[in-house]
């Protein structure tokens, strides 16, 4: 007779420390069960819904407000877009053209650098703090940081930041 041979048990998941007991009753924390793909155990994980500060704050913008970040979202994904990495054998595309795409990219590029001149020298910050909060998601406190050494009061700064900026650019672009 063989060794009698001892199963492996899969490692044990360490419980983590879930939100606190002020994130749960301000909102926004959703509890989700689900089972772990590679060991097969069930698994709970706290999933932020609270979103970016931009969602958080849609409700309070004026329309205005919201036009402008829109319109400037557009204008960024324009530029971003690039051309296709991969050939298209065969593919038949309608109504575009490389050559139009082209113009359309240029024209989106000026647009933007006008915006940008619309907030010269210390400004820029101001500009800066905008497209890091409406471009790239980053936390109204940190975005606020770069304007005030106070920890206290730099999401309140980066949101009144967004809204000038917003107002300023709706009322120069004329939305």
């Amino acid at each position: 007779m063989g060794k009698a041979t001892k199963r492996k048990t899969p490692p044990v998941i360490q419980p983590l420390d879930g939100p606190t007991a002020e994130q749960l009753a301000k909102g926004g924390v959703e509890r989700e069960d689900f089972i772990h793909a590679d060991l097969g155990q069930r698994v709970t994980a706290y999933v932020n819904r609270g979103g970016t500060p931009l969602a958080r704050w849609k409700p309070h913008l004026t329309d205005t407000q919201w036009a402008a970040i829109q319109h400037c979202i557009r204008l960024w994904d324009i530029t971003d877009s690039s051309p296709r990495l991969t050939a298209s054998y065969g593919e038949r595309i309608g109504g575009s053209s490389a050559e139009g795409n082209a113009n359309r990219v240029i024209d989106a590029r000026e647009d933007l650098w006008r915006i940008i001149d619309y907030f010269p020298g210390p400004l820029r910050t101001y500009w800066q703090v905008f497209e890091n909060i409406a471009r790239f998601d980053m936390p109204a406190g940190v975005a606020g940081s770069a304007l005030s050494e106070s920890n206290r009061t730099n999401e309140a700064r980066a949101n009144q930041v967004l809204r000038f900026v917003a107002d300023y650019i709706a009322m120069r672009e004329r939305l």
